[in-house]
């Protein structure tokens, strides 16, 4: 598959020359046509300038971003409006539909921009509609609809133009718990009805981990790390990596090749694919999963400190010398605060 998007070497700059901050620090990747890519990073990490950036929103100050082989970096006026109409579509965390159209013009504007004949826009406008189930809505207002069929007919709005790449900053955080799920299976069925490239910023580890097929780790305007959610998850690169996507516990000790021997302890560790940074500072990446809570046996000695149900588990925080562990185990592993346990490492 050929790269429908490169980001090449680009820096982005703000304020002023006596007061310079940098958002984007020499960030190169590339993106093949009709993937779906996760970027995640704390606030202030520059995963929402990079996206601006992105859709030209924002310029870059150094650096070049090409997609589908144009140099989009240096297109100006005319050339620049009519490349986001026909390239880019938009799918905002406030839905920015406009209050004085109904659903129906909303999703048809920028194809009456375009001056796609109306039989067409008619045609295209319903199909997705019948698509995303918000034909009931098509002539409704924004403020006569619910947060979901907002949600839906931004979607449309997006898509029905036909993008070679879709831009999501946050789609759903505005959204209730119940509604994002349901949310999440839309965009999945957008992508696989559109086969657009996707790019998607998100806070939401889970939303990441669900749907994308790489995720991009942002922190301090660069790259952390880049990957598949199993990558990511399974063999984090940094410490930021580990604890940033999901809790991530870390056990102290000393590293011999690609064995860890636990600080304290006779316990020993096989790490082969543990990342070289853990073993620089004398950590063991574990996940919560990863941890087997025990009466007896031979483990890490632990103090339970904490119990949190949420139906098919149990979250457990124990005390372990100067560190506090997260654990997950199942619903009928029941151990109450103050017991005193051990903690046996599983890999997965």
């Amino acid at each position: 598959m050929s790269s429908v998007l490169k980001v090449d070497n680009i820096e982005k700059y703000y304020g002023s020359k006596a007061n310079l901050t940098k958002a984007i620090d020499r960030i190169s990747f590339e993106v093949e046509e009709g993937e779906y890519i996760g970027i995640m990073g704390a606030s202030g990490s520059g995963k929402t300038t990079l996206l601006n950036c992105i859709s030209t929103i924002d310029q870059v100050t150094a650096g070049n971003i090409m997609i589908n082989g144009m140099d989009i970096t240096k297109l100006k006026g005319k050339h620049l409006s009519r490349f986001r109409r026909e390239e880019l579509g938009f799918i905002f965390q406030d839905f920015n539909l406009l209050d004085t159209l109904t659903a129906f013009e909303n999703i048809a504007l920028a194809l009456t921009i375009m001056k796609i004949p109306a039989r067409e826009i008619e045609d295209r406008v319903r199909s997705i509609a019948e698509k995303l189930m918000i034909t009931e809505v098509l002539n409704k207002y924004p403020y006569q609809m619910s947060g979901g069929q907002k949600q839906r007919v931004a979607c449309a709005r997006a898509i029905v133009g036909k993008p070679s790449i879709l831009l999501m900053d946050e789609p759903l955080s505005a959204l209730d718990a119940e509604l994002k799920i349901s949310m999440r299976r839309v965009i999945q069925d957008v992508h696989r009805m559109t086969g657009a490239t996707i790019i998607y910023v998100t806070h939401d580890q889970s939303e990441a981990l669900a749907m994308a097929d790489r995720i991009l780790i942002m922190k301090n305007g660069k790259i952390e790390q880049v990957g598949t959610p199993e990558e990511i998850y399974l063999h984090p690169q940094t410490e930021f990596a580990a604890s940033f996507v999901s809790k991530c516990n870390f056990v102290r000790g000393q590293w011999n090749d690609s064995y860890f021997k636990v600080m304290d302890q006779s316990l020993i560790y096989d790490g082969p694919e543990v990342a070289q940074a853990f073993k620089n500072h004398g950590l063991f990446p574990v996940r919560p999963e990863q941890f087997h809570i025990v009466k007896e046996g031979k483990g890490i000695p632990a103090t339970v400190t904490n119990r949190q149900y949420s139906g098919r588990e149990i979250h457990y925080s124990l005390k372990c010398g100067e560190d506090t562990f997260t654990v997950y185990a199942g619903s009928r592993e029941q151990y109450e605060p103050g017991e005193q346990v051990k903690l046996v490492y599983q890999a997965s």
